[in-house]
């Protein structure tokens, strides 16, 4: 794909012109109306543009101002109803961005064109029967587009969220500057190129380690370079052993010897390890510095990337030191996950599990298709994924309310890391957590029973394990979450779900009892 613009295309009465203004709010992306481009471009009117010249005279202002509005970036464009009919005109928009046709029932179009004062040439006079003739000789081609929005029934803001997450194009907001969230195929391949188009200059410093630098780091350098920056790059050993304070201390002096100033941007390119140090050190680095997230695993692009929580661990527990510190622009690229072991993938799977049960059922019926299938829809799975935490950090950027439910599966989860002096995978630890806390909503009487059943078996299809091994007992892990920071005066709180795509925070368990039996029940 040469751009990234936004079509919106459809029916007359769709919704085009109105969903395109809130999508471009809410995108961060320009707008423009190739009708009134189209005007502008003929110094008149439509119907005068149709009254003189006819519908060929004004399909020829229209493929002109496509073609304009082609060249540019980041811009959704709304068209008009038979802007693509012409095959030439539908491959300049499918070549330059994603063309999302927008339906509705011919009685919704009809009273939203009665409710619009705008004149619609091929529409005067007797509107129904019109409408009615051009929807069957337009029909076939409107649904010949691969993504399609049902706008019937839905909010315009209900409306563009669907396009967003079909799209992977976000816009967080609520944490100091709003940034972009992007999810683009190859887009490592142009990044010096995106960088420039959103405006950043000055030195940049590369951070990642030695597993990712192996397969991308020179890519990603010899890019940048090309588009001028000047680089410094430091790469870590891998793993969570590596999130420390003396790792952070390195860091600092490093990037005081490369010479990096307040004007300077650090780039954590790699997964969740790399992203927490990362952005912990660009958040204390000369008192605040920019930095950028291109997350490699796919448990760091559906969540350690996004909602700026950063931080090292303590040998008491995981995250104990951090801030929050939201970075400027995340580009999260599928293709990177070609060379991702088998095992970390099925890891990072256990947050997709994990943001399904919290927010979208459909996502939770997804990855029950099994291993197999997820893998053939993984651009959708990392998109609906980043959509819950999106949606949650938007709403609470500082974990002040809401956004603690994000933390289902992780305090048990944490414990268990913990426990095994992170030998066992993230992923992994939060799916015997997700298992352990639901079997605790079943015995609180806050979900029903069998939900933790229903868990597991999507959990076992996708090979995630779904018992906690016998070798951490109870009482032991009882004692590591007292000391995670998601303790309240020495209590230990839980996020806790109520049904899948809803999950509740706030629930804090003092009864050591209750949870010592969960634990053991839910041991191999």
């Amino acid at each position: 794909m040469e751009g990234m613009n936004l079509y919106l295309y459809g029916p007359p009465g769709s919704g085009k012109t109105t969903v395109g203004r809130y999508l471009a709010q809410h995108t961060g992306f320009g707008f423009v109306d190739l009708d009134t481009l189209i005007e502008a471009m003929a110094e008149r009117s439509i119907p005068q543009i149709f009254e003189r010249e006819g519908e060929l005279g004004f399909r020829h202002y229209e493929t002109a101002a496509l073609e304009k509005v082609a060249s540019y970036h980041d811009q959704v464009i709304a068209l008009g109803g038979g802007a693509l009919l012409d095959p030439q005109n539908r491959s300049t928009a499918e070549k330059t961005g994603l063309v999302f046709c927008l339906q509705a029932e011919i009685t919704t179009l009809l009273k939203r064109l009665n409710d619009d004062d705008t004149q619609r040439p091929l529409l005067a006079e007797d509107q129904l029967k019109k409408l009615e003739n051009l929807l069957d000789k337009r029909g076939e081609h409107y649904h010949s587009f691969y993504n399609q929005i049902t706008t019937d029934h839905q909010t315009i803001a209900q409306i563009s969220w669907e396009i967003q997450k079909k799209a992977g194009i976000f816009l967080v907001k609520g944490m100091d500057l709003p940034y972009e969230v992007r999810v683009e195929e190859n887009g490592l391949a142009r990044i010096g190129e995106i960088l420039l188009q959103k405006g950043f200059r000055g030195h940049l410093y590369v951070l990642t380690d030695e597993n990712v630098a192996q397969y991308y780091l020179q890519t990603l350098i010899s890019n940048l370079a090309q588009s001028g920056f000047k680089i410094s790059q430091m790469i870590l050993p891998p793993g969570e052993q590596t999130k420390t304070i003396g790792t952070l201390q390195a860091l600092w002096g490093n990037m005081v010897e490369q010479g990096l100033d307040r004007s300077s941007i650090l780039i954590a390119l790699g997964g969740g390890v790399v992203s927490d140090i990362g952005g912990f050190v660009s958040a204390t680095f000369m008192r605040g510095i920019p930095w950028i997230v291109i997350p490699t695993s796919l448990l760091a692009m559906v969540d350690a990337s996004l909602g700026g929580k950063t931080g090292v661990d303590l040998p008491n527990g995981k995250n104990l030191v951090g801030a929050f510190y939201a970075p400027r622009y995340v580009l999260a690229d599928p293709q990177v996950l070609s060379t991702l072991p088998e095992p970390e993938m099925r890891s990072g799977l256990a947050e997709v599990v994990k943001s399904a049960v919290i927010g979208d059922v459909d996502l939770f019926d997804l990855c029950a298709t099994g291993w197999e299938n997820v893998l053939s829809n993984l651009g959708q799975i990392i998109q609906r994924s980043m959509a819950v935490k999106i949606k949650i950090i938007q709403d609470d950027p500082y974990e002040k309310r809401n956004r603690a439910i994000l933390n289902y599966g992780h305090t048990v989860g944490h414990a268990i890391e913990c426990l095994s002096k992170y030998s066992l995978p993230h992923g992994l630890c939060v799916a015997m957590g997700m298992v352990a806390e639901t079997r605790l909503a079943e015995e609180l009487n806050l979900a029903h029973s069998g939900l933790s059943e229903t868990i597991k078996r999507v959990l076992n299809q996708l090979g995630l394990p779904n018992k906690i091994p016998a070798s951490f007992l109870a009482e032991d892990v009882i004692a590591a979450m007292r000391s995670d920071k998601k303790k309240s005066e020495g209590s230990i709180r839980f996020s806790l779900p109520i049904k899948i795509g809803e999950v509740k925070s706030g629930f804090i368990i003092e009864d050591t009892q209750l949870l010592s039996s969960v634990l053991k029940e839910c041991q191999e």
